[in-house]
């Protein structure tokens, strides 16, 4: 936990692990040691089609999750992983090739969960295909165990959900572990959540209303206001502003030790998202901003 300058609480959390239950190479116990004693504040267990239980490990809060895996082994028909955050009930889902996408979310919101599309780019969803989807409350803009050595490099989703906030979608971005092997893969890729309190209720609230954005280390504020986005951050080389320009003289900030920035919406721009790298070359991620937001 991180307070920033105006005394606001965020807190560390990974939404997105698995264990022996299914598929991952360490027990429920084992990967929840290792994430508490990575400095986590809460964390979420969430194998495939077995859900687990909140509650409290050592200090370690636990949120309730699972991941519902839908599709075959090759993208044409589409594949679809979608993580179940903090769900109040059991959602109604039981294993079967026969799902569809927008029947899970459906489901993952009649139980009270929130539900992350996990490593788009892994999964070569493409964006007219996530466009089409009801209720996706974040996306995961990187998937750790999605990139090089386990999985090639398709961790970073950065550009599909570009593309889509560029068709007028706006999704939420979270990072993510996807520890599967506990081979250097775990307690890398995380969200910083801004909430009063560590309880199950405040995170999820917070994630809900968006009080959140992805990182590897690195600890940004944004502030909005009459079409320009201010960035400060902890130390970093490079402060990077995306949008549905492709070409902007503002779009990279690069320095020692750079603390803040800045960027004015050019005319004809409908979103931004920022990224923080640092020198050890850990990013930060916000999530998009829609042009409505910087008026």
């Amino acid at each position: 936990m991180y307070q920033d300058r105006f005394g606001k609480k965020w807190w560390k959390g990974n939404l997105h692990t698995h264990t022996t239950r299914s598929d991952g190479r360490k027990t429920p116990e084992e990967a929840i040691r290792l994430y508490r004693e990575a400095g986590y504040d809460f964390l979420a267990l969430t194998d495939h089609w077995v859900p687990s239980e909140g509650g409290e490990a050592d200090g370690l809060l636990l949120l309730p999750g699972c991941e519902y895996d839908v599709g075959r082994e090759v993208a044409q028909e589409g594949i679809y992983h979608i993580v179940s955050i903090g769900a109040k009930k059991m959602p109604d889902l039981r294993k079967s090739p026969f799902w569809k996408p927008q029947q899970i979310l459906d489901i993952v919101h009649e139980a009270g969960g929130f539900a992350i599309l996990a490593h788009p780019a892994w999964s070569l969803n493409r964006p007219e295909q996530i466009e089409k989807l009801r209720g996706v409350d974040a996306a995961e803009i990187y998937n750790t165990m999605s990139g090089n050595p386990w999985n090639g490099r398709r961790a970073d989703s950065s550009v599909i959900l570009d593309m889509v906030s560029a068709a007028g979608t706006f999704i939420p971005c979270v990072a993510s572990d996807d520890a599967h092997f506990y081979t250097g893969e775990q307690c890398r890729s995380f969200v910083w959540v801004q909430a009063d309190e560590l309880t199950e209720e405040a995170i999820l609230d917070a994630l809900r209303q968006g009080r959140f954005y992805a990182s590897q280390g690195p600890q940004m504020e944004l502030s909005l206001e009459r079409g320009r986005i201010r960035v400060r951050c902890t130390p970093a080389q490079n402060i990077l502003f995306y949008s549905d320009q492709v070409w902007s003289s503002l779009r990279s900030v690069t320095g020692e030790n750079l603390e803040e920035a800045e960027y004015l919406l050019c005319p004809g721009e409908t979103f931004l998202r920022v990224e923080v790298i640092d020198k050890e070359g850990r990013i930060a991620w916000s999530s998009p901003i829609s042009a409505e937001q910087l008026k």
